[in-house]
């Protein structure tokens, strides 16, 4: 009996330990987002780029609903890695509303690059800005994820009830679309790097609008909220887009479990901010060429982890 507890433990170490490494491969996953956003095209290529040039790692990248579904994974390490918001990872960490606990095992390994709000809709809808959503049928971003909230809090500046004053849905990037085209929703939310693949597509067989902040609207929101950061969408992002669009965005950042090694995540970090990583990720999506390392520890909204941090202070970028 003795005999069978022993072995039964030495087992239990070994296949607990074959969860991490197989083969001396230490298995990570990054938790991304929808398929044709920003988050998945970059983090499928930091995966790639890990996965191919760190000795001994194999990272996998994996869809989700968006921001909230990493942060819960990260919470209850069902992902390694996730890619997150600084508004958003703030909120969460601290336990502040619309979060109803703290998700404090998420650790920062820097800043990436921004994501722009981009609502949008097909041109012949008529709707302009967010005050015409009144009565529309919406799609309010993938089921799991968090872009609700944003889109909640610029429906709300507006004097709107997004549960009340319209029909609020829940779709995935790509199946948003195909509803815009079958005529099963009005408008679609999304908040993504520029030019965001579905989008983009869209516009090369139909003509679209970006759903605008009324005039005043993106000021009074700002002031409100300042977690919310203005920004500009560039006139000829989008095929048919020839003004610039005003709107708010966030930066995106990447987490991980607060418990991976430090010289792991060290190495984690030094990889991908190093002049090759950065070209490879600039080539991956036009949004990776906004990713910097003079950048990466501008803001902490949540704590580094003690890896990256040591990577940061080396190379100069944090104090």
């Amino acid at each position: 009996m003795k005999k069978q507890f022993v072995t039964g433990a030495l087992l239990a170490i070994v296949f607990g330990f074959t969860a991490l490494s197989w083969a001396g491969t230490t298995q990570l996953s990054i938790s991304t987002g929808s398929m044709g956003g920003g988050f998945y095209a970059i983090g499928g290529g930091m995966a790639a780029y890990i996965s191919k040039h760190i000795k001994g790692v194999r990272c996998t990248a994996v869809t989700s609903g968006g921001v909230d579904e990493n942060i819960n994974r990260l919470d209850v390490g069902k992902a390694d890695i996730g890619l997150v918001s600084t508004g958003d990872s703030y909120a969460a960490f601290k336990g502040l509303k619309p979060y109803k606990k703290k998700f404090n095992k998420m650790r920062g390994m820097g800043i990436l690059f921004a994501n722009w709000g981009e609502p949008f809709c097909l041109k012949k809808s008529g709707i302009k800005t967010y005050l015409d959503l009144k009565g529309k049928t919406v799609s309010a971003g993938a089921p799991g994820g968090s872009m609700h909230k944003l889109f909640f809090d610029w429906v709300r500046i507006h004097g709107l009830d997004p549960e009340k004053d319209m029909k609020i849905v829940y779709l995935p990037s790509r199946g948003a679309v195909d509803a815009l085209k079958t005529g099963q929703i009005d408008a679609a939310m999304e908040i993504a790097a520029i030019p965001t693949a579905s989008i983009t597509e869209l516009s090369l067989t139909r003509d679209i609008s970006i759903v605008r902040f009324a005039p005043g609207y993106r000021e009074k929101l700002v002031k409100a909220m300042p977690k919310y950061l203005p920004m500009t969408i560039p006139a000829g992002t989008y095929k048919g887009i020839d003004v610039d669009i005003q709107t708010v965005g966030m930066a995106a950042l990447w987490a991980c479990r607060m418990d991976l090694p430090n010289d792991l995540v060290y190495r984690l970090v030094k990889s991908m901010y190093s002049p090759a990583g950065l070209e490879y990720l600039g080539k991956v999506h036009p949004a990776g060429k906004g990713i910097k390392l003079e950048n990466a520890a501008k803001w902490a909204p949540i704590p580094f982890h003690p890896g990256a941090e040591r990577f940061f202070r080396e190379a100069g970028v944090l104090k």
